[in-house]
């Protein structure tokens, strides 16, 4: 892994921010280092809620949808709710604007269709677990592609964490800490669903701070309230597993013969009763509706399966799998494959969508 290979490089072009200290310390640093990105989402979001309301104009929407954000409050921890309003102030917005920003998809009910794999053992030539992921959208993307950031956090309590994600988001969809635990979080469309809960991607940072292998952070996880379904992926160097979750319910998956697949359905026998129904393709979406719905899903995780079965797998071959037309698509705003034994990250730095496309920038963590 210490060599360049095709489709790499080390030059470094990805937005990299550091953040450390208290949680006060991290939201203001963070606030005012990408204040004017942050206030450009807000901007867009202003803009798309107008197409939508041609007569009432954004506002009205805007104002409701800041209205129920603010009701996952209550269920923040203390630290999450300090981070957030001294983010808030560094980046001279409202508090219900950041809010807004780390709890749409559960407002969406996670709108986002993903791809992921984990491969270890025979699948690997050291048996070491590696992952990739795709995280798909179907709006927003002239704004998620080029905001693309690398937030190394180290906060006062816990582990320090790499999260790639946004300007104002805090929650971790897609990333790693420093004991060696990656972390993918996918849409799984579930019936059992509420606003009485964690906003999910604050909740899997929770994960992240305090779990020093991928089955401590799934028990950290379970045991935080939820909001939506999720099937999210969770490896350490020896271990991986899916946490498929509702709400209220939750199922465990562990790969066979060092293969394990997610994308947006549930696969475990358990959770089949909690199926929700695919919602259409949101307006302005990049994705037809043929997209939006479980025959898709299950199309991508038979293909991811199909380029995995029996290789010996590394890093460029993964990226490879996660290009794959029958995988990528139109949506595709994040691309990347993590290694938690080496602490390293490829991330994609294609220019639009599918970001694959782009050649693959090698990030080493903590090193």
């Amino acid at each position: 892994m210490g060599e360049t290979r095709p489709g790499s490089r080390l030059t470094q072009m990805l937005r990299t921010v550091e953040l450390q200290g208290a949680p006060r310390q991290l939201g203001r640093l963070h606030g005012q280092t990408l204040a004017a990105d942050i206030r450009g989402m807000r901007r867009a979001l202003l803009a798309y809620l107008a197409r939508l309301s041609l007569y009432a104009g954004a506002l009205p929407l805007f104002g409701g949808l800041l209205l129920l954000a603010r009701r996952f409050v209550p269920h923040l921890p203390s630290h999450l709710k300090e981070e957030l309003t001294a983010l808030a102030a560094g980046a001279q917005v409202s508090l219900g604007t950041v809010l807004l920003i780390n709890v749409t998809d559960d407002l969406a009910n996670n709108v986002p269709h993903c791809s992921a794999l984990a491969v270890g053992g025979p699948c690997t030539a050291d048996g070491a677990y590696l992952m990739g992921r795709n995280l798909d959208y179907p709006v927003f993307l002239d704004i998620l592609v080029p905001l693309q950031t690398l937030f190394l956090l180290e906060p006062d309590r816990g582990q320090p964490l790499a999260s790639l994600a946004w300007p104002g988001y805090l929650g971790v969809c897609t990333g790693i800490n420093k004991a060696g635990v990656a972390l993918a979080q996918l849409s799984a469309i579930s019936r059992d669903r509420t606003l009485q809960g964690m906003p999910a991607a604050l909740r899997f940072r929770l994960g992240l701070e305090t779990g020093a292998s991928a089955a401590a952070a799934a028990t950290r996880i379970v045991g935080l309230p939820g909001t939506i379904g999720n099937s999210l992926m969770l490896c350490d160097p020896r271990q991986a597993l899916v946490l498929e979750l509702t709400a209220r319910s939750r199922a465990w998956r562990f790969p066979s013969h060092g293969l394990l697949t997610a994308t947006n359905h549930f696969q475990s026998p358990a959770l089949q009763p909690l199926k929700g129904r695919y919602p259409p393709p949101p307006p302005g979406s990049v994705l037809s509706a043929a997209h939006f719905s479980e025959a898709y899903s299950a199309a991508r995780n038979r293909r991811l399966q199909e380029l995995a079965a029996g290789r010996r797998l590394g890093p460029l071959e993964l990226q490879q799998i996660l290009a794959d037309p029958e995988v990528a698509n139109a949506g595709t705003a994040v691309c990347t494959v993590l290694a938690p034994a080496k602490q390293t990250i490829w991330v994609a730095q294609g220019e639009k969508p599918p970001v694959n496309r782009g050649p693959f920038e090698t990030l080493r963590l903590w090193s």
